[in-house]
């Protein structure tokens, strides 16, 4: 009887070691899966606090990304002038090249030129007819092309006379190149209607307002 008991207790002191041994479940000397995790949050927020801060720098406008083209600005022009223009009703516009205000206001460049011939379309679209002064009476065939405009005064026609003539200065600016244009009368020189409007310089191509020598 003695020596059941005696293998009873042997029995339940075993048992009592194994149990104890698997309700251990992190060993001693490594921490939990939760435990590792706050440390490796902790070590990685410790890392980016030692980051130095990005100083942002304003790029300013970005010539790329803007979709603004010489055109809109004339046609902003064209409107001004049309809402300045007051019991007018022009039969035959010549538009002639912006200048530089300058002491000459002979000096063009190929903004000038531009705005020029971007404005006969704009006074088109509004119902003015334009007058190109520089196109022949006749088609000159070549082998090269053939052609009707030309830069020689002495072979150009003398009529029909423009009713009036539009032309414009540019002075250059900080930011940009400021264009007064003027409608006049092309006997009485009178102003019948006016704009004024400013180019950004991002609009335009370097070589644009490079002086025609």
């Amino acid at each position: 009887m003695k020596l059941s008991i005696m293998m009873l207790s042997c029995l339940a002191f075993l048992a009592g070691c194994e149990s104890s041994r698997h309700a251990q479940i992190v060993p001693q000397g490594q921490q939990s899966p939760k435990a590792q995790q706050a440390q490796q949050l902790a070590a990685l927020a410790n890392e980016l606090n030692m980051q130095p801060e990005l100083a942002y720098t304003d790029p300013g406008f970005v010539t790329y990304a803007h979709n603004k083209q010489l055109t809109n600005y004339a046609g902003q022009i064209a409107l001004e002038l049309t809402d300045s223009m007051s019991g007018v009703s022009p039969s035959a516009v010549a538009i002639t090249s912006f200048v530089s205000f300058d002491r000459s206001l002979r000096n063009s460049n190929q903004l000038g030129n531009q705005l020029a011939e971007s404005m006969i379309h704009q006074f088109q679209k509004m119902g003015y007819p334009a007058l190109d002064f520089k196109s022949h009476r006749g088609i000159a065939v070549t082998i090269n092309g053939d052609f009707i405009l030309s830069r020689d005064a002495k072979k150009l026609p003398k009529k029909p006379a423009p009713s009036h003539v539009l032309t414009g200065t540019m002075i250059y600016r900080d930011r940009g190149v400021e264009v007064n244009t003027r409608l006049l009368n092309f006997d009485s020189r009178l102003v019948v209607a006016s704009s004024n409007v400013v180019i950004p310089y991002f609009i335009l191509h370097p070589s644009a307002t490079v002086t025609y020598k």
